[in-house]
Formats: C-alpha cells, sequence, structure tokens
C-alpha cells in the first residue's frame, strides 16, 4: 500500500489566509480558465469565505439579503452562484449538514475531499488525502461501480472540543 500522501495543513484557513485574498485568489484563478466571477459570484464567496464555520443555504440568503453586497438577490440568483462556486471547485457542500466552505485550494478545479465535521463546534476540516479519495474510487471500480463524485464527511468532536 502506498505511504500517505496528506498534507500536514488540517486548519480550515490553511488557503484561506482572508476573505478578501480568498476572492482575490479565485478572481485570478477564474481569470486563467476563462470563467466569469460576477458580483453576486464574488460576494457569495467573500460570504463563505468569511464565515467562521460550514454556512447553511438559509443563513447564507440571510446574509446576502442583510450585507452590503449588490442588491437583494432572489433566492435563485443565489443558489445559481453557489452552483457555479460548487462546479469550478471553489467551495465545498458538506452534505450532511447541507452547508458550505471555502476549498482550500482556490486554484484547483472541483476534486473530492474528506470532511471532518464537529458536531460541538460545527467546525469542518477539509483533509488533504489523495489516498483516502484515491482508495474509495478504486474499491467502487474493483465491483464495477463507475464513481461520478465522492462525499465522504466523517462527524464527532474535533481535538479542541475534546480537550475542553
Amino acid at each position: 500500500m502506498p505511504s500517505a500522501r496528506a498534507h500536514a495543513c488540517t486548519d480550515p484557513k490553511h488557503h484561506v489566509h482572508d476573505a478578501a485574498g480568498y476572492v482575490a485568489a479565485v478572481e485570478a484563478a477564474c481569470v486563467r480558465r476563462g470563467l466569469r466571477l460576477t458580483p453576486i459570484r464574488a460576494h457569495v464567496l467573500g460570504l463563505v469565505a468569511r464565515a467562521e464555520k460550514p454556512l447553511k443555504a438559509y443563513d447564507l440568503l440571510d446574509r446576502v439579503r442583510e450585507g452590503d453586497g449588490p442588491g437583494a438577490p432572489a433566492p435563485p440568483t443565489v443558489y445559481r452562484a453557489l452552483d457555479f462556486l460548487l462546479e469550478h471547485g471553489f467551495i465545498h457542500k458538506l452534505e450532511s449538514i447541507n452547508a458550505f466552505v471555502a476549498c482550500h485550494h482556490p486554484s484547483s478545479r472541483q476534486h473530492s475531499v474528506p470532511f471532518l465535521i464537529c458536531d460541538t463546534c460545527h467546525s469542518a476540516t477539509e483533509l488533504e488525502d489523495e489516498e483516502a479519495v484515491e482508495l474509495l474510487d478504486a474499491r467502487a471500480r474493483a465491483l464495477g461501480f463507475v464513481p461520478q463524485a465522492q462525499t465522504l464527511e466523517v462527524h464527532g468532536t474535533c481535538a479542541r472540543c475534546a480537550a475542553a
């Protein structure tokens, strides 16, 4: 079995130094890829990047309505912005809690990553472990299954909460 290729960076803000810097990194990635980061997409991205924990869709809609962003867009407009950000790998959706988090790698394309979700403080840690993703993919293919997407979310208690 190959050795783990997990990165040492497991802090949820590892590559997201600040929301403005994160949005700037995504803007640069969009230019390189020929994508259009509209004002509403950038605003939604900034809200997700500024959130201290995974941001649920309804909370995001509330923040869009009360924020200083472009107008008060209708929910379908916000959901279309989320779809764009998800499709291009700028954010991840945590299916088990129906919430969104910024991706550690704004320059990379859409990819599968496992998440550790603390049920106490509601933090989400993106595990940068390609081996785990590849192992699940290989096991599925060995059974004749053709995977199209992976969602691996492990719920429990983070080290900070366990120590408290």
